[in-house]
């Protein structure tokens, strides 16, 4: 009786070992695999970015503190035609000043008139974006010798209202298409846009005061052959003309 019982003892705190074991590898193993929470992001400082975005339209600020305060990312969409290569250089000058999950941007490019693109519906596919902010170059040069400035006013108006429709916070931000050397028309076309701006209270760039003068021969070299678009040395003042402006040099 007592060799059995001693033979039972034994049993049990084998048990009792091996389950204390086995429990205690369970608990290493599950402290091994609990996630390290980051900080939380929603403690950002709200001046440092707004100073950044000092240049922007009041209703755009308003918007991106909003979007911080929120923990979202603020959206700018860049709209205009296929001479926009501009837009990648300042695209990553702002993710890389504000950080990219502060700020997403798009671009929309469209190789056709503003009455084209409206016949089309393409600003629905803008508007689709959500962005708090739209950037239009309103295809001037698109529309050069095809259309009459009012008839592409009429047009950039109707795009802006339905995206306004679709996004009522949205802030919209005019700016030309690029120079050419003796414009004639087309700068009454640019006048024209810059008039508008001005009547309806937008924020105009006008990145043609950091290019060559119009009746200036050296505009040439800053545009391909025949003067289709901007080439390297015009892409680069284009895009260093908006990232001074969307990214305010004495905070960054």
């Amino acid at each position: 009786m007592k060799y059995f019982l001693t033979v039972t003892w034994g049993i049990i705190c084998v048990i009792v070992l091996a389950f204390g074991h086995f429990h205690w590898n369970q608990k290493i193993a599950v402290k091994a695999v609990e996630p390290v929470y980051s900080q939380d992001t929603s403690e950002i400082n709200l001046d440092d970015y707004l100073e950044l975005a000092a240049n922007w339209p009041e209703t755009a600020k308003e918007q991106l503190k909003l979007a911080l305060e929120h923990n979202q990312p603020f959206k700018i969409a860049f709209v205009g035609s296929t001479a926009m290569d501009w837009s990648k250089n300042v695209s990553q000058s702002l993710s890389d000043s504000f950080g990219s999950d502060q700020i997403h941007t798009a671009q929309f490019t469209y190789d056709q008139t503003t009455k084209d693109l409206i016949a089309e519906n393409k600003q629905l596919e803008i508007a689709d974006e959500k962005a708090q902010l739209v950037v239009i170059e309103p295809f001037l040069f698109n529309d050069n010798g095809k259309l009459k400035i009012n008839a592409t006013l009429a047009n950039v108006t109707k795009l802006m209202e339905d995206i306004k429709t679709a996004n009522p916070d949205t802030t919209f931000i005019l700016q030309p298409s690029y120079p050419i050397y003796q414009p004639q028309y087309y700068s009454v076309q640019v006048e024209g846009l810059k008039q508008f701006a001005a009547e309806n209270n937008i924020t105009y760039l006008d990145h043609w005061t950091a290019w060559p003068a119009t009746d200036n021969l050296e505009l040439k070299e800053y545009l391909t052959e025949g003067e289709n678009g901007p080439n390297d040395n015009g892409n680069q003042v284009w895009a260093q003309f908006l990232i001074d402006y969307f990214v305010n040099k004495k905070a960054d």
